[in-house]
């Protein structure tokens, strides 16, 4: 049985199930489809909204304290990840179900989340592993492509999306033509905008058919419980399809238990702009397997520049390529010396350091419309003194991973 016909059983087998304890007058239509099935159909959505006004009629607000109806929902929702269509479908219409997940003064998590009710069985670890269960930073709440990207020219700021630009969420409750209208907009990360007052331009709307839980969280407060960023940019596709976004809610828990020294795996970027300095460094790497550079300056404090084993990407863009290098830091300062073969390098008189990395991977060549970077990015970056976001370093590593034999390092 495909998962779309298991999805659709499971969804027949709940309907019948609540509207026989609570004496609901149901009789399921016969399934003619033929064909791939998506797990539900108008003739699903019927007989679910019917039930549901039959519980309304009945005065039956909260169907959670039943074991056997939460083990068939938890069945179905690990059948739907990231199914936003068909959850919401459930959950609209079996929505006391939801507080199954309730915590007083926060958003109710989703899937995947560690929940003790009776009826449920929680994903705890093994008897006698006493590590602490991993804290995730955040979870995934909706992922969708944002609507009516059309009116708003976003061929005119094409250049300046890429995957994990951070967006800003705008609730609209006097939009005449949806009142759970959220426009998503671009964020200005240079000022950090954190609210819908200082924000970059409009890239269009959470689709209607998704828009209306994450209306109802950001009317009760919780928009600092979100994060929003780009996940996906697809160029000759209709407007409706060339935006995808994903949103998260964030970890409180995560946020209060994270320790200072806790590593930062992200990665950082070098990008040069000079054909012939580029020539040089890969001759280099070439001869030699490493190089070295002078990073720094005044006030050093305020610097976040590597630090040792930290992992830094070198590109350079000629306009249809992009040629990357994977390098990682091996020696800083006083470390530098066996690689130096300048020894005067090291002790110039200037708030720099020697800083030398040695070739992991590379060089690797994408194409353009298969990386999509920051337009201020391409102009150039001569210091990795900030790390990229969490989704550019991801898809980094993912090209990495895939070229990892392509590397130029001189064998022993």
């Amino acid at each position: 049985m495909d998962k779309g016909k298991e999805k659709c059983e499971i969804l027949k087998a709940i309907r019948a199930y609540v509207a026989e304890k609570y004496g609901l007058d149901y009789t399921p239509s016969e399934c003619n489809h033929r064909g791939k099935c998506r797990g539900t159909c108008p003739k699903c959505d019927a007989e679910l909204e019917n039930i549901q006004r039959q519980l309304e009629k009945k005065g039956i607000t909260d169907i959670t304290n039943d074991s056997k109806l939460s083990e068939m929902v938890e069945k179905y929702l690990s059948n739907s990840a990231n199914d936003v269509d068909n959850e919401e479908m459930i959950i609209g219409v079996l929505k006391p179900l939801d507080d199954i997940y309730a915590t007083e003064g926060m958003p109710k998590p989703l899937e995947g989340d560690v929940v003790i009710e009776e009826g449920l069985v929680p994903d705890l670890p093994l008897e006698g592993d006493m590590r602490p269960a991993p804290i995730e930073n955040r979870k995934l709440f909706i992922e969708c492509s944002v609507a009516g990207a059309a009116f708003y020219n976003i061929d005119d700021i094409w250049d300046e999306l890429y995957e994990g630009a951070k967006l800003v969420l705008v609730r609209e409750k006097d939009n005449v033509h949806d009142e759970d209208a959220i426009a998503v907009a671009l964020a200005d990360e240079s000022n950090d905008w954190s609210d819908e007052n200082e924000c970059g331009p409009t890239l269009g709307y959470i689709p209607r058919k998704v828009n209306k839980s994450l209306a109802t969280l950001l009317d009760m407060g919780w928009q600092d419980m979100f994060e929003t960023e780009i996940s996906e940019l697809r160029e000759n596709v209709p407007y409706s399809d060339r935006i995808h976004i994903s949103i998260y809610i964030k970890n409180k828990d995560a946020a209060e238990e994270k320790e200072p020294e806790q590593q930062d795996d992200r990665l950082r970027m070098v990008v040069i702009t000079e054909e012939a300095k580029w020539e040089l460094l890969s001759d280099e790497l070439w001869q030699k397997g490493y190089t070295y550079f002078r990073w720094g300056g005044f006030p050093p404090w305020e610097l976040d520049l590597p630090s040792k084993g930290d992992k830094v990407v070198f590109l350079y863009n000629d306009g249809f390529q992009s040629f990357m290098y994977l390098m990682k830091t091996i020696a800083i300062g006083e470390q530098s010396v066996p690689f130096l073969e300048d020894i005067d390098e090291l002790h110039q008189v200037d708030d720099c350091t020697v800083y030398v990395l040695s070739n992991i991977v590379g060089p690797v060549i994408i194409d353009n419309g298969e990386l999509k970077l920051p337009k201020e990015l391409l102009k150039g970056k001569y210091q990795p003194d900030e790390r990229v976001s969490q989704p550019l370093s991801d898809k980094l590593m993912e090209i990495f991973i895939a070229h990892q034999y392509s590397t130029h390092i001189n064998e022993l």
